[in-house]
């Protein structure tokens, strides 16, 4: 569990964007923290392609499009 504290501001923005969303405050926030984290690692992975390490095949990249263009939700490929 993790206990943080906003400004009031901030805190009434975020019960004011959960309650628009259908969420809880705590559900809400999780969302926010894992769409942060998953920024993180496509800014890691970024950062390592752009020093040098290979990146995935055209072909890997094509068939993940195709299925999520077809509603099929799956992790970009590493």
């Amino acid at each position: 569990m993790l206990t943080i504290s906003l400004p009031e501001e901030l805190e009434a923005a975020v019960v004011t964007a959960a309650h628009r969303s259908g969420q809880s405050v705590d559900e809400y926030m999780a969302a926010v923290c894992a769409d942060a984290f998953s920024l993180e690692v496509d800014r890691a992975r970024l950062d390592s392609f752009l020093s040098g390490t290979p990146a995935i095949t055209h072909e890997r990249a094509r068939d993940w499009l195709v299925e999520l263009a077809n509603g099929v939700r799956a992790e970009c490929p590493r």
